[in-house]
């Protein structure tokens, strides 16, 4: 399985809405319900998309931390501040996809 992807999602949806609102002005049920179909899916995927990067967001926090506190107690500052842009870039990212 493949990573999901929010332009994947958001391809979905398009395509998924437009399915169902052409085959919803013509009478076709078939086309209709396919359109809702691939419209959920799109919505499905692009939930999984934004948790995925939230998820990514913490380990790099997290691991950015770790590092950080290790790289304090044996002195090594260039590593330290290696870490704290690790840190601070997981909490943007878990920041951008709340």
């Amino acid at each position: 399985m493949s990573s999901p992807s929010t332009a994947e999602a958001k391809k979905d949806q398009f395509v998924g809405s437009t399915k169902e609102t052409v085959g919803n002005a013509v009478g076709n049920e078939s086309l209709e319900a396919k359109g809702k179909t691939q419209n959920n899916a799109g919505v499905v995927q692009e939930t999984a998309a934004t948790v995925q990067s939230y998820v990514e967001g913490a380990v790099d926090q997290v691991s950015g931390a770790v590092k950080g506190a290790y790289d304090s107690l044996t002195g090594n500052t260039t590593g330290e501040a290696g870490d704290k842009v690790q840190e601070k870039k997981g909490e943007a990212q878990k920041a951008f996809n709340s």
